[in-house]
């Protein structure tokens, strides 16, 4: 599995989906993932195994993942923070996210059509968020993050990882259309 920085990748949804499981009993209810926290590919080994020295080299800052409370306009502040002038950082969603962006519009008006589980977020609703601790420090000029109140503490991101990967062995990687790009 891969990862690129400026688009959604298959490892960094299997990421984003491994620390949604593991912070579920916190209330989560979607997982964001920052591309710059996946180190490496994960190579397919030809008998199938994942060594944990695999998924360190993808994951090696044992961040601890945290939940936290949002509305869905911070949701979509976040979201938008993708892009700044000249930076492009798009975060790896869990599979309980998805939305549309624009490229060809502005700035800070690029996201549209949110939804969870299939339902549209309603702006002044509240909703549970994973993200590890350095983005809900603002990490990567992810300031909106900083915002989130009611945080739960949960595992480290490695422990997900390696946990996810083994309860759901073998991970084939996910169809990229959590992000619908117009």
């Amino acid at each position: 599995m891969t990862t690129a920085s400026n688009q959604e990748s298959p490892l960094g949804d299997v990421i984003a989906d491994a620390q949604l499981r593991y912070t579920q009993p916190a209330g989560a209810q979607i997982a964001l993932m920052n591309p710059g926290g996946v180190r490496a590919d994960l190579v397919f080994a030809p008998d199938g195994v994942v060594t944990y020295q695999d998924a360190f080299t993808v994951q090696p800052f044992s961040n601890i993942l945290q939940t936290l409370t949002y509305t869905g306009a911070q949701i979509d502040q976040v979201l938008e923070q993708q892009w700044l002038p000249g930076l492009t950082r798009i975060l790896q969603p869990s599979s309980t996210l998805h939305y549309t962006q624009t490229l060809a519009n502005p700035i800070g008006d690029r996201v549209s059509n949110i939804t969870i589980n299939g339902v549209p977020v309603d702006p002044a609703a509240t909703y549970r968020v994973t993200v590890n601790n350095f983005l809900a420090a603002g990490g990567d000029s992810f300031t909106a993050l900083t915002q989130g109140t009611d945080v739960t503490g949960g595992p480290i991101d490695l422990d997900a990882f390696t946990a996810y990967l083994t309860a759901n062995s073998p991970v084939s990687p996910p169809a990229t259309d959590r992000i619908t790009v117009a």
